[in-house]
């Protein structure tokens, strides 16, 4: 069943045209991967779906009978419900008609008429409940508790929780809900190979549709039936497997390749054309005639033009390093930048570690692993001089600057332009923000004149820390630097943080960055604090 259609959607986001002419459908069933590098509007896609913006032509046109939900990594969520309330949200229902028979089966009785009423409201509920899944629903979040190791947090408040932990409720609400299409963005944050594959397997067994972004190739791979490609100024719908779909989109690209070659033929044909038409004008005494010809040829022309397909550009990083006088020189601050000795670290109703001992000198690159709620990002910030440990010393180099740059990306003036917030946060020249503008987001020009909010969450942390590596820093402590990125923004990241002369302490769950770098690896595992294994060697 059609549950979705857009008829000759285009979408602008103010300056930067999204896509044009889109022609798509979305059916019962379907398990969509939407593709597209950061910033070409996938989250404006998602918008286009939910309503909460229109297409600047065309429609999208909803079943009435469709409800969907939504995943969203920073949705609102009661802050003071428990675990075990806000898991049975999805199941309101359920749980309700249960209620309702086992209410039901108190009130049998001695009269056997009265018990053949009662009996017959007892299967019309019963029915009632297996249509809403009843007979799987505590297995399913029995399930779920379990391979998200959350059985432990039933009793705790959302606001107890860790980032991780959090994510793992808002998905659970999601998925389990009583819906026709659920849509999951960037749904992996946080996620080990336990926890992906059973996701994967969730979705491959449901029988709603799915639209899933995700720059996880290999769980891409896994799920999609098909794929919504966002690439050249449109939408281009391909009903395969990822696999598949690398095969036609680069038989389709060939092939619009060959167009515009055709294309530029006859458009150099026609040029020449016009070029003889002009010198034969000025000659010929019957100038009217061949100015209606002549202006004729040049319509064509724009026709032409527009007949030939916009590609977008590829994906390709050139770092812009800083000034070499930028940074001052001589400037002593010491070698070492932050020393943890025998720090332990707990609250009222977790311990996470103790005896964590770490030398962070002023060249370190450090990466801290470990599982979700184990202490990572409150050890960053005990790192930073942001929170105190329980016990231990911590000595922090009082003439180094730190640089705090946590998970979620938060700008303070979101109206200004990218090359002003540059400007503001690094003092350098005009001719050098722009040729940083141009290094972070592919030599695009509309990004000179674009704003902050205007960018997307992988542009606006790419910007965040190339700022804060501009900015003087001696320490850049950073906390899940590559979520929500496509492979050219992770390659910005992994090149900044490998050319960065300071010292770099991160979090992260991203193996394919952790592959890019050669960082010295600390692990938080059995509330201890230790060396795992030096870089690649540990991936």
């Amino acid at each position: 069943m059609n549950i979705i259609e857009f008829q000759n959607v285009s979408k602008s986001f103010f300056t930067q045209k999204l896509y044009k002419k889109v022609n798509l459908e979305i059916n019962s069933g379907d398990k969509i991967a939407l593709t597209g590098h950061n910033g070409t509007g996938k989250s404006t896609f998602i918008k286009l779906i939910t309503g909460e913006q229109d297409p600047d032509y065309g429609q999208v046109i909803i079943n009435e009978e469709t409800s969907f939900s939504c995943f969203d990594q920073f949705g609102r969520v009661d802050q003071n419900m428990k675990v075990k309330d806000l898991l049975n949200i999805p199941f309101e229902d359920v749980i309700a008609t249960q209620n309702e028979l086992e209410l039901i089966s108190t009130q049998f009785s001695d009269d056997a008429d009265e018990n053949e009423a009662i009996m017959e409201k007892y299967a019309d509920i019963s029915d009632k409940f297996e249509s809403l899944g009843g007979y799987s629903y505590i297995h399913i979040q029995s399930e779920f508790i379990d391979v998200f190791e959350i059985g432990d947090k039933l009793e705790k408040t959302f606001r107890e929780l860790s980032g991780g932990e959090k994510q793992y409720i808002r998905l659970a609400i999601t998925l389990f809900s009583n819906s026709d299409l659920i849509i999951l963005d960037e749904p992996l944050s946080y996620f080990d190979k336990k926890k992906t594959a059973w996701l994967s397997n969730y979705i491959s067994e449901s029988s709603k549709a799915f639209v899933v972004v995700s720059h996880n190739v290999d769980f891409i791979r896994g799920i999609a039936n098909k794929i919504l490609d966002i690439d050249n100024k449109t939408i281009t719908a391909y009903e395969c497997d990822y696999r598949n779909f690398l095969k036609e989109k680069k038989l389709k690209l060939s092939e619009e390749r060959k167009h515009n070659q055709k294309t530029d033929l006859v458009i150099e044909e026609t040029q020449l054309s016009v070029h003889r038409k002009v010198k034969l004008l000025e000659k010929v005494d019957n100038k009217h005639a061949h100015a209606v010809i002549l202006r004729r040829m040049r319509k064509e022309l724009k026709k032409l033009e527009k007949q030939k397909i916009e590609f977008s550009p590829e994906y390709k990083y050139e770092y812009a390093a800083a000034p070499e006088d930028f940074f001052t020189k001589n400037r002593d601050i010491g070698d070492n930048m932050v020393t943890l000795s025998g720090v332990s670290k707990e609250f009222p109703d977790k311990f996470l570690y103790k005896d964590a001992d770490l030398e962070v000198l002023k060249d370190s690159k450090i990466c801290i692993v470990g599982e979700n709620g184990s202490g990572k990002s409150t050890l960053l910030r005990i790192l930073a001089g942001k929170e105190s440990p329980t016990g231990g010393i911590v000595e922090i180099n009082e003439k180094a600057k730190i640089s705090f740059i946590e998970q979620e990306t938060v700008l303070e003036n979101e109206q200004l332009y990218i090359k002003d917030y540059l400007k503001d946060k690094t003092g350098l020249s005009d001719d050098f923000i722009e040729a940083a503008i141009d290094s972070l987001y592919n030599h695009d020009p509309e990004f000179r004149d674009k704003k902050l909010f205007m960018l997307s969450g992988g542009e606006k942390k790419r910007l965040e820390i190339f700022a804060h590596i501009l900015s003087e820093t001696d320490v850049l402590i950073i906390d899940e630097p590559s979520t929500y990125m496509d492979d050219y923004s992770r390659n910005t990241i992994a090149n900044m943080l490998l050319e960065y002369p300071g010292a770099v302490i991160m979090v992260t769950h991203d193996k394919a960055l952790l592959r890019k770098i050669d960082f010295e690896l600390y692990d938080i595992r059995d509330n201890r604090f230790r060396v795992k294994e030096q870089g690649k060697k540990a991936v």
